[in-house]
């Protein structure tokens, strides 16, 4: 007895459902990425304005530490930090307070023979240093006046 075969269905995805699916699959790539992309530029962006500012605050630490009476004015000078050129334009100008002067620091990458535009500002005020013999409510005295600026607050 012959029966009648029975028609076997096979499993699968259509042309269609393959297409959307790829289709689907290349949006989802570019979406990602765009944002890599971004991301990269991102962190450049974050890594120059942390090397400016790297280099205001030494330039502001040089200040310090030189104890010297700064001239009002503005001075520009050039600073190459590892493999990289800096612009830095520091200028100081009269302090709120008597004997203070403010320091405003700009930083700038220096990228051939252009100057690019200013990526960090730093401000501070810095004291009038100490001259020699002069005492500090508080503190000890100036260079060579012994205390070296601390007093022990704990003795009644």
């Amino acid at each position: 007895m012959n029966l009648p075969r029975r028609a076997t269905a096979q499993g699968g995805f259509t042309l269609v459902e393959v297409i959307l699916a790829v289709a689907i699959l290349a949006l989802a790539m570019v979406a990602l990425s765009q944002t890599l992309g971004a991301s990269a530029i991102a962190y450049r962006s974050i890594d120059d304005t942390r090397r400016a500012y790297m280099v205001a605050a030494d330039k502001l630490v040089e200040l310090q530490v030189y104890q010297e009476w700064p001239n009002t004015g503005t001075n520009d000078s050039t600073v190459t930090v590892g493999d990289r050129e800096w612009w830095v334009r520091t200028t100081i100008s009269a302090g709120p307070y008597p004997d203070t002067r403010r320091v405003d620091i700009e930083v700038g990458e220096i990228i051939g023979d252009q100057h690019r535009d200013m990526m960090y500002t730093l401000a501070s005020l810095i004291g009038k240093p100490a001259e020699e013999g002069q005492n500090f409510p508080g503190g000890g005295g100036g260079s060579g006046g012994g205390g070296g600026g601390s007093q022990d607050l704990t003795e009644g």
